[in-house]
């Protein structure tokens, strides 16, 4: 099958995600993947990469809203560049961006097959970015919805939310994200008291609590430390928050962007991982922290309370609340059992319900059911 993914941002400018390893692990199951994104350098380039996809990166006008939106590319070579390559299949990489809008359009127009994926359908921030949001929801958004043979939504909160914007109910899959269980898996040796989150710097990942809960968790274990890894407009903002609290370069790390690699043995030495999201889709890095048999702490909100179960797997605890976070991380750094008992429920979870081989094949299923609706 010829796929072509279609991403607002790739790989050089994000680091080497789930959307490149998802290309590279459908390529090695036989199919061709052509992956459509916007060239910041204002230029149009192809690149056979050597997982064996080809990249293209395309002029694009970024229509970015300042102080609202960062990157935000309309890529008026789009419509020909799927016009030239005539894929079986176009699988658009999140409905809230333009050249999903505009590879789903053409790809209609010529009888195409297509896919989009939601990864969080609404990102709660500030009055002027829901707005926007909303707006876009209800028209550019609402008629993805319509035009896609197919949605796959990765938790029930987004399927219904999806619905709710007037999305046909039968369209809609839900396939949560994927995880390499071989890359991220559990080690014996770890540091003590390291506690660790992984993501992008942006309101509605809740670090400023995290950081607050730092404060008080410091004043219990002398040695605990906290790495941020990451990237994100309130990166600066953070690490001013860390250091106004004397946090910054002795308890609180700011890391930055690591490879996969450094995140899974990172992932591997820590004692705790927390995500203290105040909204989500499906985060890769919980999921990541979860095979790699790490006790987790996470808000206890759609696309966090999926995968983790409270008590069994992880600790689920209420978000925008750093006393009750501080708490609930000082009860694994203090109790070896309980840690001991989430890790190992929190890898056999993974390794049942979101190893790699079970979800690609999962999403084949769904390109052909879009391949005989189109038909």
């Amino acid at each position: 099958m010829h796929i072509a993914r279609i991403r607002h941002l790739f790989y050089p400018y994000l680091p080497r995600d789930y959307f490149y390893e998802l290309s590279a692990r459908q390529v090695k199951r036989g199919h061709d993947v052509d992956v459509l994104t916007w060239n910041k350098n204002e230029t149009c380039s192809e690149e056979m990469v050597a997982e064996g996809f080809q990249v293209h990166r395309l002029y694009g006008l970024n229509l970015n809203l300042v102080g609202v939106v960062q990157d935000y590319p309309y890529l008026p070579s789009m419509p020909a560049k799927l016009e030239k390559l005539r894929p079986d299949i176009v699988h658009g990489e999140s409905h809230l961006f333009l050249p999903t809008v505009q590879a789903i359009r053409k790809a209609k127009k010529m009888g195409l097959p297509c896919v989009v994926t939601v990864h969080g359908v609404f990102a709660d921030r500030d009055i002027a970015f829901n707005f926007f949001q909303n707006l876009y929801l209800r028209t550019l958004g609402l008629d993805v919805f319509r035009k896609a043979d197919r949605i796959i939504c990765l938790t029930r909160s987004d399927a219904k939310e999806v619905a709710s914007f007037g999305c046909h109910s039968e369209k809609i899959r839900l396939i949560p994200n994927a995880v390499d269980i071989e890359l991220f898996k559990p080690e014996d040796e770890r540091e003590d008291n390291l506690i660790v989150w992984v993501g992008r710097f942006v309101p509605e990942k809740g670090i400023r609590y995290l950081i607050e809960a730092a404060a008080t968790v410091v004043n219990k274990f002398k040695d605990a430390k906290f790495l941020l890894i990451g990237y994100g407009p309130l990166k600066a903002k953070l690490m001013k928050m860390a250091y106004d609290r004397g946090l910054l370069g002795g308890s609180v790390h700011f890391l930055g962007t690591l490879s996969r690699n450094e995140i899974a043995n990172t992932l591997r030495r820590a004692t705790v991982f927390v995500i203290p999201s105040l909204k989500e889709g499906m985060p890769i890095s919980l999921l990541e922290a979860m095979a790699s048999g790490l006790a987790v702490v996470g808000s206890d909100i759609p696309g966090i309370n999926d995968p983790v179960i409270d008590e069994e797997n992880g600790l689920l605890v209420s978000p925008k609340n750093p006393e009750i976070l501080a708490n609930a991380i000082l009860s694994l750094l203090g109790d070896s059992r309980l840690r001991t008992k989430l890790s190992q429920n929190a890898r056999k979870h993974i390794v049942e319900n979101h190893r790699w081989e079970i979800i690609i094949k999962r999403i084949e299923k769904i390109y052909n059911e879009a391949l005989e609706v189109a038909l």
